[in-house]
């Protein structure tokens, strides 16, 4: 199948009402997982490379393999820049052929962020590629004693972000944060059934991560239609490479890389059998 748009598969789980998953990865091996996991489940896909990670390894070798990855695969799959801060990475992405892009402006003030993202928006249309906006404080790194009420996004601001900027979804902050969690988060349902009630774009769940499949089954039945999905890969991939090592001192690399691919495997399951999206994409 043909790679399609962020805004093609974010539609069709809103009305289906059922979430896909958002997966960052990061090298070959969490890049075959994700997508024979989609396909073992039949179910739409976003995998998606966050800016950040630019400096961290070859991006031009792995987007290359995204594209011929996604292009290869039956299912419907958007290939997607994560949390796009700059002009250039977001350019990059455009060139490599991804079909998405997230630009975050939400640690710039209201207007600075709407400006933004209108811009690249603008840009990003012109060439038929979809737009994720962010709006609100989602945390960082456990830190979810700084979210409060007045951290997460009001339904008129919402409606007033994606009416001028013209973006195709919305993350936004209703309680998650983003990496490893200390404490349990609190999710505030009823304002994100607000939000979805309010604007005309599906939503989406930053630091989905480590949540309870209740807190995912209330989120989608709330409004959300994509959750993103990418510490857990990373420390699934490290935790099961240490505890092979525990085990198997003398294992060779090759070996090590197939464990912690099986790994990964089985934590995408987890995460694609709790979101509603198995054999959606059929």
């Amino acid at each position: 199948m043909a790679l399609v748009t962020l805004k093609e598969l974010l539609q069709d789980a809103r009305k289906r009402k059922y979430a896909v998953g958002g997966y960052n990865v990061f090298n070959f091996e969490t890049l075959g997982a994700v997508i024979e996991v989609a396909e073992e489940l039949k179910t739409p896909l976003v995998i998606g490379i966050p800016e950040r990670l630019f400096k961290f390894v070859d991006v031009d070798t792995l987007s290359a393999a995204m594209v011929r990855a996604a292009l290869k695969s039956p299912m419907p799959i958007a290939l997607h820049l994560d949390h796009g801060y700059t002009y250039e990475g977001m350019m990059k992405a455009i060139r490599w052929g991804f079909t998405s892009i997230m630009f975050d402006g939400s640690s710039l003030c209201f207007e600075e962020n709407l400006k933004r993202t209108k811009d690249i928006t603008r840009i990003a249309h012109s060439l038929g590629i979809s737009v994720e906006g962010e709006l609100g404080y989602v945390g960082c790194y456990g830190a979810t004693k700084d979210i409060n009420e007045e951290n997460l996004v009001k339904p008129e601001t919402a409606l007033d972000f994606v009416e001028k900027t013209k973006i195709d979804a919305l993350a936004i902050a209703v309680g998650t944060n983003h990496g490893a969690y200390h404490g349990s988060p609190k999710l505030n349902f009823s304002r994100l059934a607000e939000l979805n009630n309010k604007v005309s774009v599906p939503l989406v769940l930053h630091g989905g991560s480590k949540l309870s499949k209740d807190d995912y089954q209330n989120s989608i039945r709330s409004g959300i239609a994509k959750i993103n999905i990418a510490t857990d890969t990373s420390l699934v991939a490290g935790e099961t490479l240490k505890n092979e090592l525990a085990q198997n001192q003398t294992a060779n690399y090759v070996h090590l890389m197939s464990i912690v691919k099986k790994g990964v495997k089985n934590s995408i399951r987890k995460y694609m059998l709790s979101f509603d999206c198995i054999s959606k994409a059929m």
